[in-house]
């Protein structure tokens, strides 16, 4: 029951997603994210990502933090298909009032827990840390890898 209701939860912000396509004047952090995952199925995978954002309204989330979200799930996005051949990607984000989160989980090879970490999740690794956050990686059952980079929103944020 549960993963069901978890699979309608997708749908359903799949769906709120697709209605939200983002216009040239719609410049928010939900039609961003839409934007980049649409960018990322056209250009890297051949496939859209399941897309799921909660609670991400704009007043919470600054430009500078929106920036460095998109950054990290372009880069997630890039390192799915390109190291991982994924075929399947599940992308989340959710801002509460004192932190912001992105999830993504991908189908593809995993990561080798023996290799450092490569420029690009180094990179990740420090837009994390820079904002007072962090970066894991974990693995997904029954394969792939599971992104999880989280930030704290300031305390004045609106």
């Amino acid at each position: 029951m549960d993963g069901l209701d978890d699979t309608i939860k997708i749908i359903r912000s799949t769906i709120y997603a697709l209605h939200q396509r983002p216009s040239h004047e719609d410049t928010g952090l939900r039609a961003r994210l839409v934007a980049e995952t649409g960018q990322a199925a056209e250009a890297l995978l051949g496939f859209t990502p399941a897309l799921r954002m909660t609670s991400l309204p704009d007043t919470l989330v600054t430009d500078d933090v929106a920036d460095q979200l998109l950054s990290v799930l372009r880069e997630a996005l890039a390192n799915a298909a390109r190291h991982a051949h994924a075929t399947a990607v599940d992308v989340t984000a959710e801002a509460t009032a004192t932190h912001l989160r992105l999830r993504v989980a991908d189908n593809g090879r995993g990561t080798d827990p023996a290799s450092t970490r490569g420029s690009g999740l180094a990179n990740l690794q420090a837009r994390a840390t820079d904002l007072g956050g962090t970066l894991t990686l974990t693995p997904n059952q029954p394969a792939g890898t599971v992104l999880h980079w989280a930030v704290p929103l300031p305390a004045d944020n609106g």
